[in-house]
Parts: C-alpha cells; structure tokens; sequence
C-alpha cells in the first residue's frame, strides 16, 4: 500500500489585484484671481491621473465624467462637497470609499520684483503662486482624513504656462499626501 501525497495548486488573488481604496476625485473650486487663464476647476483630471500614476494597483479612481454625472444628478456644485453629508451621498452614488474636493485660494500671476508696472500686459506676467486646499473624507462616515493646504510656485517666460506650473507644482504635493493615506 503506498501513500501519497497529493498538492493542488491554490488560487488566490493577490492583494494589489484587488484596489483598497476607490477615491472621487471632485472638480476643483476656483477662487483664484487668475483661475479662468487655465480652466483651473479642470485641473482635477491631472490630480486624478497623478494619483492613479503613483497609486498603481493599491488605488483606483473614480473617472471624472462619473463624478461629474453624479454631482450633475445631485444638482450639487463642487463647493457642496465639503458637507459630511453630501461627501456620503456622493461617495455611495460612484462606488468610492474616499473623496477628494478642494480649492484653490490662489491663483494668481504677478510681474517680475523689478518690472514697472504695467510692462508686462494682464495674463503675460512672470511669476505664479498657486495655492490648493484640500480636503480628503471617507465615503462612508464623512469623517475627514486629511484637511492641508499645497502651495506651487514657478517662474519663467510667462503667461498661462507659468501659471499651469505653479498649479501642477500644487497638485503633485498633494497627490503625494493623498496616496500615502
């Protein structure tokens, strides 16, 4: 009588096949002075891909289009999101576990420290400040996991790119704070 053993190969799903966290990503409030030069309650599409970009498998994100649809649906502007309440109901209606909204406070061009006044015409000028504030809540409690400010700087030949500059700069902070949750 001989005896064996016999091994079956097990089938499991690895962890990081499997996102952990489903973020939202909201279109971003534009409180800045010169917001409208890039189309700044946009720039969320760059945060989301920058997120995914360094999240890979541990993260997935909501499109932007489904957001929007479901804010749209919800007759809710992006300032409405920072409500506990509204967060909830967002979070339930794309399938997120997390949401991300925010502003920005700045964003605004300025002229060189030396330049005179009014050498350089409005939305040509050299410097860019860009300042985001960010909000993070759980799609289920509203309970908020990060609440932080970014700030962009950037300078160069001037106009919309150096304003687009300083707004990445921002973004990329907080992308990085945000996939180390």
């Amino acid at each position: 009588m001989a005896f064996g053993t016999l091994v079956l190969p097990a089938t499991f799903v690895p962890a990081s096949a499997q996102p952990g966290t489903v973020l939202a990503v909201t279109d971003l409030v534009d409180d800045g002075a010169d917001g409208s030069l890039i189309h700044a309650s946009r720039l969320s599409t760059y945060l989301e891909q920058k997120l995914q970009a360094l999240a890979g498998d541990h993260l997935q994100v909501v499109a932007g289009e489904q957001v929007r649809a479901a804010m749209r649906a919800q007759g809710i502007a992006p300032q409405g999101f920072l409500t506990r309440a509204a967060a909830t109901t967002l979070a339930a209606a794309v399938g997120a576990s997390q949401i991300v909204t925010g502003r920005w406070s700045t964003l605004a061009l300025a002229p060189q420290p030396d330049e005179p006044a009014g050498v350089s015409p409005r939305g040509n000028e050299h410097r860019a400040t860009a300042i985001l504030e960010m909000w993070v809540m759980d799609g289920t409690s509203g309970a908020v996991l990060l609440q932080a400010a970014y700030t962009g700087r950037a300078w160069g030949a001037g106009g919309r790119i150096v304003l687009l500059d300083a707004a990445r700069e921002a973004l990329d902070r907080a992308a990085n704070a945000i996939a180390q949750l």
